[in-house]
């Protein structure tokens, strides 16, 4: 039998998927038309750079289409896109370091990124990590950039966190805290940052359920 028939028989008998392989879709399908063109070739490069260094593609791909949406002019929209890639390779360092032993699971790298991008600092972000390596960190995140947000110093609203996870306090119950904390701010009378962080860790594990919305 000639070699040339050998190859032949082999590509007949080759499983038909294989020749159909195509690689992965990393999101950047869902931009044009909704992403100025003149920012298209720059973000899809910025996006195809994250899908090479395995870090996740959807965070850029959602701060594309919302900036789009708010008609962010395109130069800004890139530098956009640019800071949330280098906000992604910063996270995934800090994973890294408060997980060690395993690749960094992509959930914990984009929520990391997202509070990085809310104004966290990496020592606080990856305290909160390491309280609670195995489980989803967004919600331990968000709790803590709200408090942030609201003017609580970072490094008390960090403590009032770990206490509440090590009294058994999980997930939403984290942001709890976070909105019992602004409660009390609020009060009549006038509660310093301190005195309501105070309030609510004398109330741990028993802080109140604010009504969600559905």
């Amino acid at each position: 039998m000639s070699w040339k028939l050998v190859l032949a028989l082999a590509l007949i008998a080759r499983p038909a998927h294989l020749g159909a392989q195509t690689p992965p879709s990393n999101g950047t399908t869902r931009l044009p038309g909704r992403v100025p063109a003149a920012a298209l070739p720059a973000i899809d490069s910025l996006i195809a750079a994250a899908a090479a260094e395995s870090l996740p593609t959807e965070p850029l791909v959602q701060k594309a289409l919302e900036g789009s949406a708010k008609n962010i002019p395109a130069d800004r929209l890139v530098n956009g896109v640019r800071r949330g890639l280098l906000q992604l390779r910063q996270a995934r360092a800090i994973v890294s370091h408060a997980v060690p032993g395993q690749a960094p699971p992509e959930g914990h790298v984009a929520a990391v990124a997202a509070a990085l991008a809310r104004g966290l600092s990496g020592p606080i972000v990856e305290r909160l990590i390491t309280v609670a390596p195995n489980e989803p960190p967004g919600p331990a995140l968000h709790a803590a950039a709200d408090l942030v947000a609201h003017r609580f110093d970072p490094d008390s609203a960090a403590d009032l966190l770990v206490e509440a996870h090590n009294k058994g306090l999980r997930g939403v119950r984290l942001l709890d805290v976070a909105v019992a904390a602004d409660h009390e701010l609020q009060r009549p009378g006038g509660r310093t940052p301190s005195e309501a962080l105070a309030h609510v860790r004398a109330m741990l594990p028993n802080v109140p359920t604010p009504a969600r919305r559905p």
